[in-house]
């Protein structure tokens, strides 16, 4: 079984104050995108609520150690690891939160699934999920790469489209 959801958080605006405040919103201190720091549970490791981090978050753990994050002047993109999910439920949360911002999330989980969803307004907009379509006697073989459609990448045309 999959353990380990791998998302590039695409965060696009044409506000650079919007981009610093979001920026400044969801770093930890030990982690550049923090989903305590950006929704908070209130919970501490040791008194943990599984079902409370979900309903918050969409996933039942912290993101774990390591992510990045790049800087491109008119985008942020984090590399953010969660076991099992992805935090849809949380991107959604901060997309209401920083208005002047969309998000585009893509997902791959090991040889589970891979997903696509965008964020605007605290709304999740056309989110899609695939399974890796390949019999079982390939999965030896495969070389980890997912092949997914174009239109499941970031594009800035559509993240203004979103924008209004």
């Amino acid at each position: 079984m999959s353990t380990n959801a791998t998302t590039t958080l695409t965060v696009w605006s044409a506000d650079r104050g919007a981009l610093a405040a979001y920026r400044a919103r969801v770093a930890g201190p030990e982690a550049v995108f923090s989903l305590e720091a950006a929704v908070p549970t209130g919970l501490a490791l040791d008194a943990w609520d599984w079902e409370r981090a979900t309903a918050l978050w969409g996933c039942g753990r912290p993101e774990l150690p390591g992510g990045a994050l790049t800087d491109l002047g008119d985008r942020l993109v984090y590399q953010v690891d969660t076991p099992w999910a992805p935090p849809h439920t949380a991107f959604a949360t901060l997309s209401a939160a920083f208005p002047g911002t969309v998000a585009h999330a893509l997902t791959t989980c090991e040889t589970e699934y891979a997903s696509t969803a965008w964020f605007a307004g605290g709304r999740t907009v056309d989110m899609r999920e695939t399974e890796l379509d390949l019999p079982e006697e390939e999965l030896d073989d495969w070389d980890g790469e997912w092949h997914l459609p174009a239109d499941w990448s970031f594009d800035v045309a559509r993240a203004r489209a979103l924008l209004g």
